[in-house]
């Protein structure tokens, strides 16, 4: 389906609509070979569509073979299913060995968030696991990639994380706290890296239509007695722009910054929120 310059078309069982615009700028992404975690859901599997959309070749990253496998017969020859579990160091240890192989380009760091809660309702096994699920694996993953983006002289390193960084979110004080964890991280590693032509960035979505938003949703809901489509408009309302993000349009975003064109770019964390987050830099 057409729509003005963009050529649109359905992703995939997900209901995300995905588009590929018209080629009035060449990413250069063509034979490049990425890493995207959480690629079989939401935002990651968005950014993965986006980029073998531009003739990059994608090692897709989750937990569960058989939507991996589903997703494989769907994205073709380019996509490279890789099923593992993020929090088992041993298993990031072997994905890195394989990412090797395989002569990457970049990393798209992205998995689920940890669980919705306020700082009473958690244990300290709950800090443990946010630990392992949002922090751990990106420093030891980064680690196992970057000999060989050194010896290119060329590396795209993108993590996808939260607004929370910026602006911490009611209920969500695991994500609050360690996403701001990873920032200091990412804004370490390119001060050290930038001379080898490794770029580090963080990109910080608001809320979009994904199946993450829908479990902060519930959980917003069931504390204030209001329906889920009552919960849904206020989050929107929220914003400037009064919607919940498409996760295409996060793509495309992503896409650029993991892109040549983006070489000037490094250790920022650019907010994707539809001007959700109110303070004056974004």
């Amino acid at each position: 389906m057409k729509n003005g310059d963009r050529t649109y078309y359905r992703s995939g069982s997900t209901g995300i609509e995905s588009f590929v615009p018209c080629r009035t700028m060449d990413l250069q992404l063509k034979n490049s070979t990425f890493c995207v975690g959480g690629v079989t859901s939401g935002l990651g599997r968005a950014v993965a569509i986006r980029l073998l959309a531009e003739g990059a070749n994608v090692v897709g990253v989750a937990r569960g073979q058989e939507k991996l496998d589903a997703m494989a017969e769907e994205m073709g020859g380019n996509f490279t299913p890789y099923s593992a579990d993020l929090t088992d160091a041993t298993a990031v240890k072997i994905l890195g060995e394989f990412l090797v192989t395989k002569e990457v380009t970049g990393c798209v760091f992205n998995a689920g968030g940890p669980p919705t809660g306020r700082i009473e309702e958690l244990e300290m096994k709950h800090w443990d696991q946010a630990y392992a699920s949002t922090f751990r694996w990106k420093v030891q993953l980064t680690e196992a990639l970057l000999p060989v983006l050194r010896a290119a002289k060329y590396g795209r390193l993108l993590f996808l994380e939260s607004v929370s960084i910026k602006q911490p979110i009611d209920n969500l004080v695991l994500s609050n706290a360690m996403r701001a964890a990873v920032a200091g991280f990412v804004k370490t590693l390119s001060r050290e890296v930038g001379e080898d032509g490794i770029t580090a960035n963080i990109l910080a979505p608001g809320y979009h239509s994904t199946p993450r938003i829908t479990s902060v949703l519930e959980k917003s809901a069931s504390m204030q007695g209001l329906s889920m489509e009552e919960t849904e408009a206020s989050f929107a309302a929220e914003t400037a722009t009064k919607k919940l993000g498409d996760p295409a349009d996060f793509a495309d975003t992503a896409a650029f910054l993991l892109s040549p064109q983006a070489r000037y770019i490094t250790g920022q964390t650019i907010t994707v929120d539809g001007g959700l987050v109110r303070h004056i830099t974004g």
